[in-house]
């Protein structure tokens, strides 16, 4: 049976509730932050040689957690910090799919380019701008040139999987 509301040319526009799209960016957010992890991991095993600034440097996403908890006046170390970083990492991108998600249907230019304009633009304005303006890392200027190539292609794995999740959660609820 054809569904002519499913056609282009006489599709009705869709109403999807905000929290229904935060779910669905979020559940991208989740998949995306995965998939990053594992480019990440793939990237460091076929790095020829590991800078030794590279291994002795502390994660963002550790400095992050240690310094609120030092905040809160608890001292994080070893694996607790790890863990603490890890829990930084996955709220944070959680947290920037569920934005996407909420953007993605209200901001025309939210979802062009299968996710890389939103990896690119997370990987610039997190990883380049913020996290040295919080000092959460050296500047940019410090950091070694295949670092942020590294971080760029990361984070461009993370917006394609996140909008294709997206897509995809999107499509089987309709």
């Amino acid at each position: 049976m054809i569904r002519w509301s499913r056609l282009r040319p006489f599709a009705r526009p869709e109403k999807r509730s905000l929290l229904q799209d935060i779910l669905m960016g979020a559940a991208g957010g989740a998949l995306g932050t995965f998939a990053m992890n594992q480019a990440q991991a793939l990237i460091s095993r076929l790095s020829e040689s590991k800078q030794q600034d590279d291994s002795q440097q502390e994660p963002a996403t550790e400095v992050a957690a240690r310094k609120a908890a030092e905040g809160a006046g608890v001292k994080l170390e070893g694996e607790r910090k790890k863990q603490a970083g890890n829990v930084v990492h996955w709220s944070y991108g959680t947290l920037w799919g569920a934005v996407h998600g909420a953007l993605h249907e209200r901001v025309p230019l939210t979802g062009k380019l299968f996710g890389v304009g939103f990896g690119l633009g997370l990987f610039l304005i997190g990883d380049e701008l913020a996290v040295p303006l919080l000092r959460l890392a050296p500047p940019p200027q410090k950091v070694p040139a295949k670092s942020h190539l590294s971080a760029l292609a990361a984070h461009i794995v993370y917006g394609t999987t996140a909008e294709g999740t997206y897509r995809l959660v999107r499509r089987a609820l309709a």
